[in-house]
């Protein structure tokens, strides 16, 4: 039936119309209506859309241009396909307005090659939209018709593409460009040559400031955001949506997963939902196709999401059902995300009584969700008895749980009771009030359950007769493990300050059905968040004690874990029952019931964890913090922690390391593990260190293993024929034995000399379970054709991708049905611009000898009937890089030197055939039967790199790769040879296989070579690569230091940065030397030599300076002052460190500094990076060795002093940062001297930067403020003068944030510079104080240690520091959560009591750590130092 083009006006007409009758009519005959047309508007969308009646404005004023698209719409027929409809508009009311969902499923022509930000549907402001390449995400856009795009307009100024250039076009006018550009799907740049008027449109911009008369400029303004691959379309082309709204706030998820959260206008009309197009931007039409989609007047919970994606959620309460006659192919199945587990047998007597237990904290709201889904989703023929433990002071009735069966009953003790206590009653009722139910379970009310929750407990437990409780599994809303068991080991507890055993999760952050998770599993402990017992189990263990200890709701199962073990029982954890978490704040144990835990289990653990362990030495593996070295040393440790005495030590030496979590994309578990044994202790000596790195940092730890008689350990790996001759000289000399991971690389080093008996063949490891294809979906990648090949590659001397490059070209010449995927980057590494990497190849070919590659272009317009070779748009991370090589048919890595090659072992894991040669480590597990061998020739190495001349590589055979391009293309057996491919790592090369042949090395050493005295060894350190002054400066000799004190009276010598520069060392210093004078002996005396940078002097009021200052890269000015307080009669030198602040590379002059001084030296060390590169290892070792004493701030930081850093404790004191006397004030004096009275202070201090996290409080504000409409938020500081541009930019993006109308008259700057008496006036006036530092590693806050000085609750991110003081005295939330903070800071507004109580014991902490108490410290320190023996 052919359809006649309707106007603007008429499509309005009948909108309207169509709006008013549905207002009168049913919505059943709503549905019937529709039903008529949805066969009809259910098509794939591949023909472009014309723009149509839309008229174009542009204004200009200075410095900004303004685009005005008015009227008009997109045409969506073409002549082909007029008779059909390419989208659709439905109205779905107006009782939608506050709360609804909308599901189905949607796919992308995976033949397109990019795809920008057009739309799949839309509803109100909200649409859901694609981006490069095929990336689903939601964005919120002005409403249409009339829409404004703002430009920045520059003037003789020429643009450069950040990326592709998507189109060039000769244009008469830039006012012509710009209106082009907001027609160009993805364009945000344009810059035009006035000369020959051609113009460039970009997606985005490298630079636009180059100066050049005959360039113009723009770039949009609040352009859509363009997200990574890790959310791109997978499941086979298909993927599930779900969008749910209440009130104001929407929930985007991508096949069950939450992807993301946004604030959405509660003003905006949902009435109308539009199907495969928008009205409101400008884009091609949506390549792609919708089905299925339904419509909720109800916001669906994350549970309810899930059950949606698997078809198991009853339609019953749907709206709407919009899909077409004739389904296109069959519902996809998903694999990552969400996994249907069918129940072998449906259980017996599948009858439990189910405690929710009621908190404080606990969301009441919640609560009307969860108790009905416990009782929908426990199972077929399984009854549920809720009872609902009210522990709390607020008052629950079943009345405010909407959609309670009459099962549900509410018990409630008579006083207020902690969570144990309120498990304990809840048992004890729940046995008495339902005597005859076989079973009970304990449900946290912060949990939402998947279908089948109850039965499958009940089936484990029946089918394990041993078993007397069994634990569900425990999902984040992101679909990876939160828990699933604990096991005990050993960790660093700060608030002991010593090890102890505690639980730590086992796969928390692991894909849904990592392979250990999908079995039932025996543990030795679990958490609490969902468990079920029998009833007479329950009887016994309340009768020995269970639930007794006010242990909280982590450490209280594991008390009941131990005691059924006691007891021979068994506890399991069941993967056919499952629960999503929808918690918004990681639940922090008291360090109160911490202790108590410990003295009542701690000797068992501990003599438990004994027994365990294979030998009784101490092994520390030295490891990168990143790159192929680094993963593998976290391979090899991934199953060793239990088994032995094991600690980690992780260098820096690998960029962009800073952050302790430098597993990036790595399950959290994996990642906290590295972490937990970093902090393990190092006072005690290591009997074995296994140097995993490169050999030329051998030395750069002179303790340990330098001067030490460890059994020292060489565990390296090199990709050449041969060692540099220092390198297997230090083999056969400095270190005890090799491990190398191939038969190859051991000839290579018999060949050179190396003792056989010290080589010893330990391959590398890859998690078979985690690289596994059956928990990964494919992703849909641009143009993915017949055959696809992956390649990745950094493109320096190393790589042979041209070869590769040639091969792939003369093998499909001419045939279009093969897609090469190209992920590399730059060599040196520079920002990745994906143009550069076309146009290295495009000049490679085009100056090449052969006739066809010469003309052949890739970019921009690919020539005709080449084969498609794609760029991938960023360097990946490694899980984008994993589920991209999940998506293809064949993995290549062109390299003339593999020495192990990680890139293959991770995709024969997956089940892909790879193409390889057989050179270097290959050889050892590249087998034809699921490779594509080729020959390689050996060529002397041509390179800059001075560490491999001289040496040989194995450059490919381009015929061979030619060859085994067309035999991947023609052969039938690709998937045979890919499960031949995972078959060998999981027989060979397994983390749990290679981990046991360490243990078993390791044992042997143990057993022979650690039964005698062993002697201490030197390394030569002069192989380190380092700067050379700090190697100078750590090779000065230290001079004989003087003790030349005759009378009680000390002249001190302070260097420090000073007033009037601002920074927290200067305060620092200032206010102790203010409080340690007066404690000095009589007659003594303190010289502060100021740190300045030369451009300070002048600035010192106008006049000379009065101190004599060292300016900071003047090593003269450092040899003068050492000279001057060696000669005038100093008896000591304060050294206040901070990277930064002191001359020479990384700061090495304080190094050269102390050596020079001949009187005791004291380092007080501020804040300390988790990760340091050698250079600063050195500074820091070598500044201790040089001092008398070192003073560090907490216990925790003289730990991570020695486990981190290598620098032993003998010499370390511990001083705490020390604090102003501050009066206890009531708050209501300090707010009425501020005109605050009446207000609810919040309150952050302190110099502003990116990392202060101020903007997640702002994100958290509007929620604060609708409920507690009085609060203010004080943001009290300026920009980081040191910082420069960024915190200015970042200030202004906090102001800009500050102005929205739901906080602007709740959040008030003060940025002038306050002198301490206002500053602690409005420290006093706070209510509760904020610190939300998104850096993880801040080892020291002085605003922390003011704030619990007056005794101010506090809310903060467990930043070092935090974590250490604040465990039961302050309220910590998570990392980079807007919501953790919000509901951090709600939990105190809502319960004065608990402020109150964390008020008095942040005062109560800090009694004795005021300046005074901590100046007293520091003279007792000085005297003793500079006393004669």
């Amino acid at each position: 039936m052919r359809r006649r083009r309707l106007t603007f006006g008429m499509r309005r007409v009948l909108r309207l119309n169509c709006l008013s009758n549905l207002q009168r009519w049913s919505w059943v005959l709503l549905a019937l209506a529709f039903a008529v047309s949805s066969s009809t508007w259910f098509i794939t969308h591949k023909y472009p859309h014309t723009l149509w009646q839309r008229r174009v404005h542009r204004t200009c004023s200075e410095g900004a241009c303004i685009v005005t698209l008015s009227s008009g719409f997109f045409s969506g027929f073409s002549g082909q396909n007029s008779a059909r409809f390419e989208r659709a508009s439905v109205h779905i009311g107006a009782a939608s307005k506050n709360e609804w969902s909308i599901a189905g499923w949607v796919r992308l022509d995976n033949g397109v090659e990019e795809v920008y930000d057009v739309t799949a549907l839309s509803v109100g402001p909200i649409s859901l939209k694609f981006a490069a390449p095929a990336v689903p995400y939601v964005f919120i856009e002005t409403a249409w018709p009339k829409i404004q795009r703002r430009f920045m307009y520059k003037p003789s100024r020429r643009g450069q593409c950040g990326d592709l250039t998507l189109r060039v076009i000769r244009t008469a006018t830039f006012s012509s460009a710009l209106r082009l550009c907001v027609r160009i799907p993805g364009c945000t740049v344009v810059t035009r040559n006035s000369e020959n008027h051609m113009a460039f449109f970009c997606q985005g911009a490298y630079t636009l400031e180059d100066p050049d008369p005959i360039w113009s400029s723009a770039v949009l303004q609040h352009a859509p955001p363009f997200q990574n691959y890790a959310w791109a379309v997978s499941v086979k082309t298909w993927n599930h949506f779900a969008l749910t709204y209440h009130s104001g706030l929407l929930h985007f998820y991508l096949n069950g997963i939450l992807r993301q959260t946004l604030a959405v206008s509660a003003s905006s009309d949902f009435t109308r939902l539009d199907l495969g197009w928008s009205p409101r931007w400008f884009e091609s039409a949506f390549q792609g196709d919708l089905r299925d989609v339904h419509v909720w007047r109800r916001q669906l919970q994350h549970n309810e999401v899930v059950m949606t994606v698997l078809n198991e959620l009853p339609y019953s309460d749907h709206v709407l059902h919009l899909a077409p006659a004739k389904l296109p192919s069959a519902a996809p199945v998903l694999k990552s995300a969400w996994t249907r587990h069918v129940l072998p047998n449906q259980p017996s007597n599948c009858a439990a009584s189910v405690l929710v237990p009621v908190l404080d904290h606990t969301h009441i709201d919640l609560l009307q969700t969860v108790v009905p889904s416990l009782q929908q989703y426990a199972g077929d023929s399984c009854q549920v008895n809720v009872l609902l433990v009210v522990c709390a002071r607020q008052n629950v009735n079943t009345t405010r749980v909407k959609g309670a069966h009459d099962s549900v009953r509410i018990i409630q003790p008579e006083v207020q009771l902690r969570w144990d206590a309120c498990i304990r009653y809840g048992l004890q009722q729940a046995l008495v009030l339902d005597s005859e139910t076989p079973h009970v379970a304990v449900v946290a009310a912060s949990l939402l359950p998947l279908q089948g929750w109850l039965s499958g407990l009940v089936s484990d437990l029946q089918q394990h007769s041993n078993a007397s409780a069994v634990f569900s599994k425990i999902l984040f809303v992101n679909g990876t493990v939160k828990a699933y068991g604990s096991r005990f080991e050993q960790v660093y507890d700060d608030y002991l300050a010593r090890q102890v055993v505690r639980p730590v999760e086992m796969y928390a952050g692991y894909p849904w059905n990592y392979g250990p998770t999908m079995k039932t599993m025996a543990v030795q402990a679990a958490g609490c968040s969902a468990w079920l017992m029998r009833s007479s189990g329950v009887n016994k263990l309340l009768e020995g004690g269970g639930f007794s200890l006010s242990l909280g709701s982590y450490l209280a199962c594991s008390d009941m874990a131990l005691r059924l073990h006691q007891a021979g029982r068994t506890v399991l954890v069941s993967p056919l029952s499952s629960f999503i978490d929808t918690a918004t704040r990681t639940q922090r144990e008291d360090p109160a019931t911490m202790q108590t835990f410990e003295q009542t289990w701690g000797p068992s653990l501990e003599a438990q964890y004994v027994s365990g362990l294979a030998f009784n030495a101490t092994v520390t593996w030295v490891m990168q913090c990143g790159g192929p070295e680094g993963s593998q040393a976290f391979n090899h440790v991934q199953h060793l922690e239990g088994q032995l005495r094991l600690r980690a030590q992780v260098q820096r030496g690998w960029p962009f390391c800073e952050h302790p979590d430098v597993l990036q994309d790595m399950p959290f578990s994996f990642s906290e593990r590295v972490y937990r044994l970093r902090r393990l202790s190092a006072y005690l000596p290591s009997d074995i260190v296994i140097h995993h790195k490169d050999y030329r940092q051998l030395a750069a730890w002179p303790w340990p293993p330098n001067n030490s008689s460890a059994y020292l350990i060489g565990r390296y790996s090199w990709d050449v024929d041969r060692v540099h001759r220092q390198w297997a000289e230090q083999m056969r000399n400095e270190i005890d034995e090799v491990w190398v991971p191939s038969i190859w690389h051991a000839t290579s080093l018999e060949q050179q000399g190396v003792q056989a008996e010290k080589i010893f063949v330990v391959p590398n490891s890859v998690d078979a379970h985690f690289y596994d294809p059956d928990i990964w979906d494919p992703l849909t990648l641009p143009q993915q054709r017949r055959l696809s090949f992956l390649t990745s590659f950094r493109m320096d001397d190393r790589a042979c991708w041209q070869a590769v490059l040639v091969a792939y070209l003369k093998a499909f010449r001419d045939n279009t049905d093969v897609s090469l995927y190209v992920h590399t980057g730059t060599h040196p590494p520079l920002p990745y611009r994906r143009d550069h990497v076309y146009e290295a190849m495009n000049r490679f070919l085009r100056g090449n000898n052969d006739t066809y590659l010469r003309s052949v272009s890739l970019y921009p317009r690919p020539s005709s009937g080449v084969p498609l070779v794609y760029v991938l748009e960023h360097e990946l991370t490694q899980l984008e890089l994993l589920r991209i090589c999940a998506s293809v048919d064949v993995m290549i890595v062109p390299t003339r030197n593999d020495g192990w090659g990680v890139p293959y072992m991770e995709a024969m894991s997956l089940g892909k055939p790879v193409i390889a040669t057989t050179w270097g480590g290959l050889a050892d597990y590249i087998q034809p039967d699921f490779a594509f061998l080729v020959n390689f020739t050996m060529t002397p190495i041509r390179t800059s790199d001075k560490g491999l001349r001289g040496a040989a590589w194995g450059e490919p055979s381009v015929e061979r790769l030619i060859d085994s391009f067309k035999k991947a293309y023609d052969s039938k057996d690709l998937v045979d040879m890919g499960r031949n491919a995972r078959s060998r790592v999981i027989e060979r090369y397994d983390n749990e296989i290679v981990s046991s042949l360490v243990l078993e090395r390791l044992t042997e050493i143990t057993e022979s070579e650690l039964s005698g005295n062993r002697s201490a060894k030197a390394l030569d350190m002069a192989k380190d690569q380092i700067p050379l002054d700090v190697v100078m400066c750590a090779m000065l000799p230290k001079p004989h230091v003087r003790l030349n004190r005759t009378t009680p009276a000390l002249k001190v010598a302070v260097v420090s940065t000073a007033p009037p520069r601002r920074c927290g060392i200067a305060i620092f210093n200032s206010a102790l030397l203010e409080y340690l004078q007066p404690l000095l002996p009589q007659g003594s005396s303190v010289e502060v030599f100021p740190l300045i940078w030369d451009t300070e002097m002048p600035a010192l009021s106008g006049s000379a300076p009065t101190q004599r200052a060292i300016r900071q890269e003047n090593y003269g000015d450092y040899v003068s002052t050492a000279r001057a307080i060696n000669a005038e009669g100093f008896h000591a030198a304060i050294l206040q460190h901070e990277f930064g602040i002191w001359g020479g590379a990384e700061g090495s002059l304080i190094v050269c500094f102390a050596k020079m001084l001949e009187v005791p030296v004291v380092s007080v060390i501020h804040s300390l990076s988790d990760n340091l590169g050698d250079p600063q290892q050195y500074i820091l070792q070598n500044l201790a060795a040089s001092s008398k004493a070192v003073v560090v701030m907490s216990e925790s930081t003289r730990n991570k002093l020695g486990a981190f850093h290598g620098t032993p404790s003998d010499n370390v004191v511990v001083l705490p940062h020390g604090t102003p006397v501050i009066s206890a004030v009531n708050p209501a004096v300090a707010k009425a001297m501020l005109n605050l009275t009446g207000r609810t202070v919040l309150m952050t201090n302190g110099l502003i930067n990116p990392m202060k996290g101020v903007d997640l409080v702002l994100q958290a504000l509007p929620a604060i403020v609708e409920e507690f409409p009085y609060v203010l938020y004080l943001i009290v500081g300026e920009p980081h003068p040191d910082c420069g541009t960024p915190c200015a930019n970042y200030f202004a993006e906090l102001v800009a944030a500050a102005s929205d109308h739901r906080i602007v008259n709740h959040v008030r700057f003060v940025t002038k510079f306050l002198d301490d008496r206002v500053l602690l006036q409005y420290v006093q006036a706070a209510d509760i104080y904020i610190l939300p530092y998104k850096d993880r590693i801040t080892t020291n806050s002085g605003t922390l240690t003011m704030a619990l000085a007056a005794g101010k609750a506090i809310v903060s991110t467990p930043f070092d520091h935090a974590a250490a003081v604040l465990a039961g005295r302050g309220v910590l939330v998570d990392f980079d959560s807007p919501v953790s903070l919000q509901d951090g800071i709600l939990e105190l507004l809502r319960d004065e009591s608990l402020m109150t109580k964390y008020q008095r014991e942040a005062r109560e902490f800090l009694l004795g750590h005021d300046w005074r108490s901590i100046a007293k410290g520091y003279a007792s320190l000085l005297a003793n130092i500079t006393m004669r023996s």
